[in-house]
């Protein structure tokens, strides 16, 4: 991963606090509406400081990436179109004789992975398929995972972009979620997968009881001044 997702994780739990914060104010000073008047000021302040740290949807698309580097590999010229051609008709044999396409792929230098990347389309395998797109798709995918193996330029590169891609986007699912309530599970999990060390930084299993409380009376203060779709339609 080759981005920095700490201000992701301060700015979770500085939010977090700072509802918390929210939550319990007291001035002894303030009667009870100036209180909860003053909580609520206090909630929305942290969730204006958060929206403006949560990042911008990414750009990168996994299977625009595959695609580029596969077009990348397309012949250039009539000696490529002929060692490409050569390399498609012994998989064609090695298939014909039992082997599974899924094995040729794992084993495929560079030349024959991008013969398969260019000819798996008009393939008997994804001709005579019920899914001939989902054939493709799956088989190109594979052909990408193998050229990052074989440390291929073009595609290394394409899956790091992709994998920053999938960060921000977790991070950015959770801290719209935060922002509109609590995270959900679905949008924590997919974060725990993706960066784990920042998803561990978050102490969520240490907090989940005080969390509770805080999104309680969060959602409690919200009911006296806004309607009940109010924080989300913001």
């Amino acid at each position: 991963m080759a981005i920095n997702t700490t201000p992701y994780v301060q700015a979770f739990l500085t939010f977090r606090r700072s509802l918390s914060q929210a939550a319990d104010y007291q001035n002894p000073n303030y009667t009870n509406s100036a209180i909860h008047r003053e909580r609520f000021k206090r909630i929305m302040d942290a969730r204006a400081a958060l929206q403006a740290l949560i990042p911008t949807a990414p750009e990168a698309n996994p299977d625009t990436g595959i695609a580029k580097v596969l077009d990348g590999l397309a012949p250039k010229n009539a000696d490529d179109v002929a060692l490409q051609e050569a390399e498609w008709r012994k998989v064609q044999t090695l298939l014909d004789a039992g082997r599974s396409l899924e094995v040729i792929i794992k084993q495929a230098n560079p030349v024959r992975l991008a013969a398969i990347g260019q000819w798996i389309e008009v393939s008997p395998q994804a001709l005579q398929s019920a899914d001939p797109e989902g054939v493709v798709a799956e088989v190109r995918e594979l052909v990408f995972q193998q050229l990052v193996e074989a440390g291929v330029p073009a595609a290394v590169h394409a899956r790091d972009v992709t994998a920053d891609a999938n960060v921000l986007s977790a991070w950015r699912d959770v801290l719209t979620e935060a922002l509109e309530g609590a995270a959900s599970l679905g949008a924590l999990s997919r974060l725990a997968r993706v960066d784990v060390e920042g998803y561990r930084a978050l102490n969520l299993d240490e907090t989940l009881q005080r969390d509770v409380e805080i999104d309680h009376e969060v959602q409690r203060i919200d009911g006296l001044f806004l309607r009940s779709d109010a924080v989300r339609a913001r």
